[in-house]
């Protein structure tokens, strides 16, 4: 069975944009070859990740254009789960528990509770985030997880 790996938007931006944790994640996708499973909150996170970029000088418009484009084909391969009712009631469990002291962000609950939810049907392998905060809260919570 195909080993499956939930990205959080933090970590995915690595594969679209070099920065640190970049060769990490390439070198582990080229081993692994993983099923990608992100939530549908992903897209959006991940457009604007990439547009502050650009806010910010890091990079060019054109970059930005080919780095969405890309990214709008793969997710056409990736599992993308859909934040539903039980999604959204599961990240408001989150923030009442482990949020209450490890600072967890309402994005990011929803991220971690796309990740659980999934998990909970499912045998996911590892959950990716390049955020300290969630990727403790996914720790505490039992989650394989990796931080590029």
């Amino acid at each position: 069975m195909k080993k499956e790996f939930f990205f959080d938007t933090s970590a995915l931006v690595k594969l679209y944009h070099e920065e640190n944790g970049t060769e990490e994640l390439a070198a582990l996708l080229y081993q692994e070859k993983p099923r990608i499973v992100i939530s549908d909150l992903t897209i959006i996170e991940m457009i604007s990740a990439l547009a502050k970029k650009v806010r910010t000088r890091e990079i060019e418009t054109t970059a930005f254009n080919e780095a969405v484009s890309a990214f709008e084909e793969d997710v056409l391969h990736f599992k993308v789960i859909e934040i539903e009712s039980q999604i959204k009631k599961r990240a408001s469990d989150l923030l009442k528990s482990v949020g209450l002291e490890n600072g967890l962000r309402t994005l990011d609950s929803l991220q971690l509770a796309s990740a659980l939810v999934f998990s909970d049907f499912s045998t996911l392998s590892l959950f990716v985030a390049s955020d300290a905060a969630i990727i403790h809260a996914a720790t505490l919570l039992g989650l394989e997880t990796m931080a590029p």
